[in-house]
């Protein structure tokens, strides 16, 4: 499935763009600080007198902050400088490694009332591990898919009915299912509530 491609945040004259490592450990520390303390983007950059888009730059390591507004963000975060600035060393330590639950990729399917989190990183390796939640009759869709590689995986919450190759499969809480990917498949969620599984593919597919 192709995403819509977003539209290009509007960029800030205060700060650069030119993406290091070192930019996206920090910009992961203030977005970890932010949703710590459930604040929007909106209300962040606003009291700090930047652009939403700008500030998203920043939390994605695509821009630099400058000075002025690293301060900024401190403030309006209530956290010292030298707690972002050590908070983001350790993230530049853990790159390739570790994924902190605020900085996972999130897909939403939307229609197909799918979200994929992802727990590691296509760029980084060849096995991919996802956190799926299915909504109520939510799932892959009508038509079975394939692709090359393995997947398996376990149903953490809920029920769960997957088709490989024409076979039915009836999955609850606990049980896990591993299969080639080249064999037609679909799954669905058929509880009333959200069904959450791990799923493991190989290679990464996102």
């Amino acid at each position: 499935m192709k995403n819509k491609r977003p539209q290009a945040p509007s960029v800030d004259a205060s700060a650069t763009t030119t993406s290091t490592d070192a930019d996206v450990a920090l910009g992961s520390a203030i977005r970890s600080a932010r949703i710590e303390r459930r604040l929007s983007l909106s209300s962040v950059a606003a009291n700090t007198g930047i652009s939403v888009g700008l500030l998203s730059q920043i939390e994605r390591g695509i821009s630099s902050p400058s000075v002025r507004v690293l301060r900024g963000i401190c403030k309006e975060l209530d956290v010292p400088l030298d707690y972002l600035i050590e908070a983001s060393d350790r993230r530049q330590d853990e790159t390739g490694r570790i994924i902190r639950k605020s900085d996972r990729r999130v897909v939403n399917f939307g229609s197909k009332k799918m979200l994929k989190e992802f727990l590691t990183t296509s760029e980084t390796c060849e096995l991919q591990l996802m956190e799926i939640w299915l909504e109520p009759g939510g799932g892959s869709g009508e038509q079975p898919y394939t692709h090359e590689g393995e997947e398996c995986g376990v149903v953490l919450e809920g029920r769960m009915e997957l088709y490989v190759d024409g076979e039915r499969y009836l999955l609850g809480e606990g049980d896990s299912f591993q299969f080639d990917s080249t064999l037609p498949h679909k799954f669905q969620n058929l509880a009333e509530t959200p069904t959450r599984i791990l799923w493991v593919t190989t290679p990464a597919v996102w």
